[in-house]
């Protein structure tokens, strides 16, 4: 049985949030088809993007379907702090930080996967989210960058050190 703070799952079936894919329409029917877990579509931290309409629709929750968890992505540790106080105040009941995307406009913009090349200043963002977070928080990570920097046990260690449920 896999525990997130004080959430017991169902069990370990879990959709992992996929831009384009996870909405809340497609969220729901993998929860009724028995997914344990279903994390939200990326939100950015930008504060700049909180109104935008994209992001309005992936912000949408269902209090059906418990725990919520929203991903957050993003490259400054004050910014994803800000934006897991706001998706808590907005009812998220878990933070997802988004280190896994490849896609380039997330990676030129230092977040995502791109975070698998300084896990120092992962780190710093891992810590600024945990810190700010009433709720637990999780991580969604590659093995690495490519395959010659395959340092995914290694950040798991130091993000569990620092706060990451799972």
């Amino acid at each position: 049985m896999i525990e997130i703070g004080s959430y017991r799952l169902p069990n370990s079936v879990a959709l992992a949030p996929m831009a384009g894919v996870t909405d809340l329409p497609f969220r729901r029917l993998c929860s009724e088809f028995g997914a344990g877990l279903v994390v939200s579509e990326m939100i950015s931290s930008n504060p700049r993007l909180r109104k935008s309409p994209k992001t309005q629709w992936r912000s949408q929750h269902d209090s059906e379907i418990a725990p919520r968890s929203i991903q957050i992505a993003g490259s400054e540790p004050l910014q994803m702090a800000a934006a897991a106080r706001y998706n808590v105040q907005h009812g998220a009941q878990i933070i997802d930080i988004n280190m896994g995307c490849p896609a380039r406009q997330v990676t030129r913009g230092l977040s995502g996967s791109a975070l698998m090349r300084d896990l120092d200043h992962a780190l710093t963002l891992i810590e600024a989210t945990v810190a700010a977070s009433s709720v637990p928080v999780t991580l969604k990570m590659r093995l690495g960058w490519d395959h010659d920097s395959i340092n995914a046990p290694e950040l798991a260690r130091r993000a569990e050190d620092a706060g990451i449920q799972l």
